[in-house]
């Protein structure tokens, strides 16, 4: 069997894995990037945050790597690379419907909330098209030097074989139709869902104490009508709204289910259907498509987007998960890690897969630059584990105290307005050079025990009628969020259409 020496391998080569691969290799790293499919390929659209273009702008100067600075901005990823599909994000965007009812919109905009995340569309937020993302990215890695070795399956992963001047991780794999064996002194798991190592580890799973409880149906797809166009149709006032608001992440509110929206300058959209799972639990005897067109019949205004739609080549049909959420006990030791993604995932709703990734590159890549020998390394180890966990409870908290509040949208609008006040707070302490701060400011017990008691708040009070009621809890968690609320948050004179939400970079 032939063996290779490194000092670390990246189990997953997706941007987090590519990227983390680069960084290392920047560092004076030998890395080995391996992947057990061959890049493009098929991975949902997902949505970038200005935390994530903060983040992948100060990796990208602070190791060298400026073919990634253009990919931070809408304005400059077109004009370096109009090939890798991306779409324009201005913002979020949301809009409640009712079953077996046409959308009708509100004078007040009460059924519509949209909030801005860029001023201008050359300093937008971007969807990801991840085949074409991804496949730079792991390009980009080969070009610096890294050993990237694709269509390589892991077969086996040993630890603790001792191997003078080598390691202690020996990994055998099947690639280019022989067994190789690569020997290294770190491993990373960047392989998400997959999550080999952990599984190779016997590390257990913790996702019962996850409150979200989701599961999804979606696609790509061609064809699927502008949701601007047709609110103008049916009368509304988009004119009032701060950015079109088919250029967001865009969400459409069920009865216990929510619907993404991510469109790409090509005319491919990434739709995807969420569902409360303990509302909506999965029937094994009903199809992934007949679930898909049995949700599609009851809201026939998101049926109206959906007519004359085609699926796009690739995947060509629908993919149904099971439950979205997965945890990992253990998310890093002496001498190995998982990335976010693969210690983890809640939910889309708030668009954080991106954003919590590039948070987790940065932190272990910059243990692994400044320890890579030093005493200190391990317990800097289990530190960054420690805070990938605080991360996912609190992205937990917020996506679970927003599911509770689905049939309520005027509710539900003050719900998310506690991801927007640890988001826009985050934003603000990068800004003023505070690049030590864990995502959303989950490390900070002043910001975490503000948003964990409005978080409670809003649970406890989901079932409550009447807008006078609402109102009172709206007024609470204003009051609560105050000292973290820098940009306007729940001013009921603004109808849903927050502004003046742009981070100041």
């Amino acid at each position: 069997m032939k063996t290779q020496q490194f000092d670390v391998v990246v189990l997953g080569s997706g941007f987090a894995g590519s990227l983390a691969a680069m960084i290392l290799q920047r560092v004076g790293r030998r890395v080995a990037l391996i992947d057990k499919t061959r890049h493009p390929r098929f991975a949902i659209g997902e949505s970038s945050t200005p935390i994530a273009d903060m983040v992948l702008r100060d990796l990208a100067n602070r190791y060298d790597l400026a073919r990634l600075l253009p990919l931070t901005k809408y304005g400059t990823w077109q004009q370096a690379y109009p090939h890798i599909g991306c779409g324009l994000k201005r913002g979020f965007s949301y809009f409640a419907h009712e079953a077996g009812r046409t959308f009708a919109p509100s004078p007040t905009h009460a059924n519509e909330l949209l909030v801005a995340a860029s001023s201008h569309d050359r300093d937008s937020d971007t969807q990801w098209l991840r085949a074409d993302v991804d496949h730079f990215f792991c390009s980009e890695a080969a070009k610096l030097g890294v050993t990237v070795l694709e269509d390589c399956a892991v077969c086996e992963i040993q630890h603790g074989i001792q191997h003078v001047g080598v390691g202690d991780w020996s990994i055998d794999c099947q690639y280019d139709e022989q067994a190789i064996s690569l020997r290294a002194s770190f491993v990373i798991d960047a392989t998400g869902e997959a999550g080999i190592l952990p599984r190779s580890l016997g590390i257990e799973s913790c996702v019962k104490q996850c409150q979200t409880h989701s599961r999804a149906i979606f696609s790509h797809f061609r064809g699927v009508r502008s949701w601007n166009e047709l609110l103008n149709n049916l009368g509304g006032n988009t004119q009032d709204h701060p950015f079109h608001c088919d250029n967001a992440a865009q969400h459409h509110v069920l009865d216990g289910a929510w619907f993404w929206m991510l469109r790409f300058n090509d005319g491919l959209t990434s739709a995807g259907l969420v569902f409360d799972d303990a509302k909506h639990p999965l029937d094994h005897s009903l199809g992934a498509a007949a679930e898909w067109n049995q949700w599609l019949g009851r809201y026939p205004s998101v049926a109206a987007m959906f007519a004359g739609a085609e699926f796009a080549i690739v995947p060509g049909k629908l993919i149904r998960t099971q439950r979205l959420q997965r945890r990992w006990a253990h998310v890093a030791g002496e001498d190995w890690a998982l990335l976010p993604h693969t210690a983890g995932f809640i939910d889309p709703l708030h668009s954080t897969g991106i954003a919590h990734s590039l948070c987790g590159v940065e932190r272990l890549c910059q243990i692994l630059d400044h320890e890579w020998r030093a005493d200190t390394r391990t317990v800097s180890l289990l530190d960054y584990g420690d805070i990938v966990t605080t991360e996912l409870d609190l992205i937990d908290e917020l996506v679970a105290s927003c599911f509770a509040t689905f049939t309520q949208f005027d509710l539900l609008a003050v719900a998310s307005m506690l991801y927007f006040a640890a988001a826009t707070t985050y934003e603000r302490l990068r800004c003023g050079g505070d690049s030590s701060l864990a995502f959303l400011g989950a490390d900070r017990k002043e910001i975490r025990d503000v948003l964990k008691a409005a978080c409670s708040t809003v649970a406890r009070q989901a079932n409550t009628p009447g807008p006078i009621a609402i109102e009172q809890i709206r007024r609470d968690v204003a009051s609560m969020i105050a000292p973290i609320n820098h940009v306007g948050l729940l001013d009921s004179t603004l109808a849903n259409m927050y502004r003046h939400t742009v981070a100041p970079i």
